[in-house]
C-alpha cells in the first residue's frame, strides 16, 4: 500500500489534489448544514458577529476548503520520503523534542484538529517515537476506517476515544509519545470551565490529568499550510502539570496554558481550523440572528 501512496504521490501533485478538492468541499459546505453551521457559529462568536453574517460564512467555506486540502493530503503525504518532508516543511521549535524526550517519562503530543494532520503526523515519526493516539468515531464510516487504515500504516496506533486511560499511561511508561487534541467541543470529554478567545466554555482537561499522573511533559504543536505546497510547522516548549496544585486547579491552569498556545494559531490561520462542531455553549450570544 506504501507503494501505491508513493505512485500517486508521483502522479497526481499535491497542487494538482488541492484544485480537485476545492468543488467537493464547497458541494459539502452546500450540503452538510449541521457542520456549516456549526462553524459559522463558532467563527461568530470569535469575530463576535452574527453567524449570519458574510464574514463568519465566508470563514467557514474556507475551512471547509482547507479540510478537503487535509483529506487530499491523505492520499499524498503517505508518498513522501525524508527529502520531501525536508524541502516541504520548515520546523520551529524542533528542539523541544529533545528537551521533553531528555526527562524519560514519554512525551504527550497535543495538537488540535487545524492544518495538515498528515504532516504533523509525519513530523513525529521522523523522530522515531511509536505513537499511540485516541480517535472518536468519524462519519461516514468509510472514512473512519480509511484515516484508521491509513495511521496504522504509519505506525500509529488508534484507540477508542472512551476507556483508554490506562493503555495511555502504560505507553508513556514505555518512554513512548501519546498523541491527543484538545479541541473536542463543550460536550466531549471530562471537560473544565477554561477561558478561550475571552469567552468562557469547557474543554477536555485528559491531557493535563495524563501530564500529573505519569510526569510526562506535555508539548503543542501542528503544521500549517503555506502557498505552493509548502507547510510550516511549531512545537511549544514543554509544558508540565504543577503536582503541588489542587488536582482541579492544577487540570484547569495546564489546561489553560495549552489553550493560549493553541489560541495563537487560531488567530493567525482562522481558516485552517476545523471548528465544525460547537464549541461554545449554545447561547443566545452565538445564535443571534
Amino acid at each position: 500500500m506504501l507503494h501505491l501512496h508513493r505512485a500517486l504521490a508521483s502522479i497526481i501533485p499535491l497542487e494538482l489534489a488541492y484544485l480537485v478538492s476545492q468543488p467537493i468541499a464547497d458541494l459539502f459546505f452546500l450540503t452538510w448544514a449541521s457542520k456549516r453551521e456549526a462553524a459559522c457559529r463558532n467563527y461568530a462568536r470569535l469575530l463576535g458577529i452574527s453567524p449570519q453574517d458574510p464574514r463568519a460564512r465566508r470563514l467557514a467555506r474556507s475551512s471547509f476548503h482547507h479540510f478537503g486540502r487535509y483529506i487530499a493530503e491523505l492520499l499524498s503525504v503517505q508518498g513522501w520520503d525524508l527529502e520531501d518532508l525536508r524541502s516541504r516543511v520548515t520546523i520551529y521549535g524542533d528542539e523541544h523534542f529533545q528537551e521533553a524526550a531528555s526527562y524519560g517519562r514519554g512525551v504527550i503530543f497535543t495538537s488540535a484538529h487545524m492544518g495538515s494532520i498528515e504532516v504533523a503526523s509525519a513530523l513525529l515519526l521522523i523522530h522515531g517515537y511509536r505513537i499511540t493516539s485516541v480517535m472518536e468515531q468519524l462519519r461516514p464510516w468509510w472514512l473512519h476506517e480509511w484515516v484508521v487504515a491509513c495511521r496504522a500504516r504509519m505506525g500509529v496506533t488508534l484507540l477508542p476515544a472512551e476507556g483508554t486511560g490506562l493503555r495511555l499511561l502504560r505507553a508513556l511508561k514505555r518512554n513512548e509519545l501519546v498523541a491527543l487534541v484538545i479541541d473536542l467541543g463543550v460536550k466531549n470529554g471530562d471537560g473544565q470551565p477554561v477561558t478561550f478567545f475571552g469567552h468562557k466554555t469547557w474543554f477536555p482537561t485528559a491531557p493535563a490529568r495524563l501530564a500529573r499522573l505519569s510526569g510526562a511533559p506535555l508539548l503543542f504543536g501542528l503544521a500549517v499550510r503555506k502557498p505552493h505546497g509548502r507547510f510550516v510547522a511549531y512545537v511549544s516548549p514543554p509544558i508540565f502539570a504543577q503536582p503541588q496544585l489542587d488536582p482541579e486547579e492544577d487540570a484547569h491552569q495546564t489546561t489553560q496554558r495549552l489553550l493560549r498556545e493553541f489560541e495563537r494559531f487560531v488567530a493567525r490561520y482562522p481558516d485552517q481550523w476545523y471548528p465544525f462542531r460547537d464549541m461554545f455553549p449554545l447561547d443566545p450570544a452565538t445564535t443571534k440572528a
